[in-house]
């Protein structure tokens, strides 16, 4: 799966009128094309609940939407439907104009925050957004003291497990679990917590640490430093895209060690891929390697790795089955978008399935490992890091190496489903609200039974909650965590 698509904010005038409730007729026609993609392309409804239950959510969106609401009430409504499928690919995406509406209600706090792990910090606004924020009086001071990534306490007298508990119900995850919710709310926190909990005073408390101190304070509420946050999810989505781009790396540390590093799975298959891989596990037999980590932080998955686990556990083992559930039909709604790679993709997967299904070879969807060759099938020790970013493909390969190789999880609990879920994320836009909506047309399942505790699996057998990490120390402190896990 890709991450989550950040718009960047347009830089507000400030004196943004308030948004004006949308017609509940154009309410009540986004609703219509929200349920029809839904029902005719998402894999299925009934992965986590039934599908009548299902089905009861979506008659309680359209009575809601049966009554005239503001953007920002229109995405709750969304969104809190959507959470409740319990699937992490199917989400709704925010837009320019949502956005607008959270800045032009001038009731957030005067600094960046965003997540790192499962920790909130501050993050050093740009000068120009002095200009912003409201800085009167004692607020002046206290913004400016703001330098550096300092790791805050709590809000409004609430902590950040609180705020985050009811930040939940606005974001999609496998299973319903939390730690996927992490990975999403962590470069938007404060327009996630204004959706949750919109301030009605004019300041906050806020407890956070600098340095040695625990300090206490009070801050006037007002605009978003809108030109930091510009800035950092510029950033943000320039690196997602170099991600996408990566096969993956391999080195050798302290001369007995392989490291595979894979932040993302999306270009893992082909030619160039596969010769990768059997390049590396050729490395590894030549230099008689025992120890092997593979480092999945970050990683939000993409093509399914059944390729790399025949590696590991060798020819013709059951991986589990990958299934088009919802296969692409002749006619399909105009809303959704289809001069992209996702629905060519889409497309041929479901000319594929259904020939194998002619010849009779689809077996229900079962996947098996494909011919290796026996020399470079590992059989060593294996680390695998995870983190709540760890997602998709990337989870179900570390399903697939801790209970197939008995691997050791490092790190904290994966964000993706070591069981089952939808994928192959399609995009609709809603005709008015001009929501994204991401629907995805295939189900794929581990060859684990299904579980009542599907999180008890994810459990690293070494946990690791570190403070703030400078950015460029991050890799080497995973790393070395997962070398001494051998020992």
């Amino acid at each position: 799966m890709r991450n989550i698509i950040f718009i960047i904010l347009l830089i507000p005038t400030l004196s943004i009128a308030q948004s004006k409730r949308g017609s509940i007729k154009k309410q009540l026609k986004d609703f219509e094309v929200f349920e029809k993609v839904l029902i005719t392309k998402e894999g299925r409804l009934d992965l986590h609940q039934s599908a009548d239950t299902m089905y009861h959510y979506l008659s309680e969106l359209e009575s809601s939407l049966s009554e005239g609401k503001d953007l920002l009430d229109q995405y709750r409504l969304y969104s809190r439907t959507l959470s409740k499928l319990g699937c992490g690919h199917t989400q709704i995406h925010p837009t320019k104009d949502l956005f607008r509406e959270w800045l032009s209600s001038r009731k957030s706090v005067p600094f960046d925050l965003v997540i790192q792990g499962k920790r909130l910090y501050t993050n050093k606004i740009f000068a120009d957004d002095y200009e912003v924020v409201n800085m009167e009086g004692s607020n002046d001071k206290r913004v400016r003291n703001i330098k550096g990534n300092y790791e805050v306490l709590s809000m409004n007298d609430k902590t950040m497990v609180e705020m985050m508990e009811e930040i939940a119900p606005y974001l999609s995850s496998d299973e319903g679990e939390i730690d996927f919710k992490y990975h999403q709310a962590a470069e938007l926190f404060e327009f996630y917590r204004h959706l949750s909990d919109p301030y009605d005073l004019d300041s906050v408390s806020v407890i956070y640490v600098k340095g040695r101190d625990t300090i206490s304070t009070y801050f006037q509420l007002g605009a978003a430093p809108v030109h930091t946050i510009n800035d950092r999810l510029d950033k943000s989505a320039k690196e997602d895209a170099k991600k996408q781009k990566e096969i993956g790396t391999f080195r050798i540390e302290k001369s007995k060690i392989g490291v595979f590093r894979f932040r993302s799975f999306t270009a893992c298959n082909g030619k160039e891929y596969d010769a990768f891989l059997e390049k590396s596990f050729r490395k590894i037999q030549s230099k008689n390697l025992k120890k092997v980590v593979i480092d999945l932080r970050g990683n939000t998955g993409g093509i399914m790795q059944y390729g790399l686990m025949r590696y590991f556990v060798g020819e013709d083992v059951e991986l589990g089955r990958y299934v088009v559930e919802k296969p692409k039909k002749f006619f399909e709604t105009t809303h959704l978008k289809k001069r992209n790679v996702d629905y060519r993709r889409h497309k041929w997967m479901s000319r594929v399935q259904r020939v194998q299904k002619w010849m009779n070879v689809f077996d229900d969807g079962i996947v098996r490992t494909n011919p290796v060759d026996d020399d470079l099938v590992f059989d060593g020790e294996i680390v695998v890091i995870t983190d709540e970013s760890t997602f998709s493909s990337a989870s179900i390969l570390a399903c697939h190496l801790k209970t197939l190789r008995d691997a050791k999880l490092v790190g904290r609990p994966a964000g993706g489903s070591f069981y089952k879920g939808n994928a192959g994320t399609l995009v609709a836009v809603l005709p008015h609200s001009k929501f994204r909506l991401l629907v995805n047309p295939n189900t794929f399942y581990s060859h684990l039974p299904d579980s009542t505790n599907p999180a008890d699996i994810k459990t690293p057998d070494l946990l690791i909650e570190p403070g703030y990490l400078v950015p460029r120390k991050i890799d080497k402190f995973y790393l070395k965590a997962a070398l001494e896990a051998f020992e």
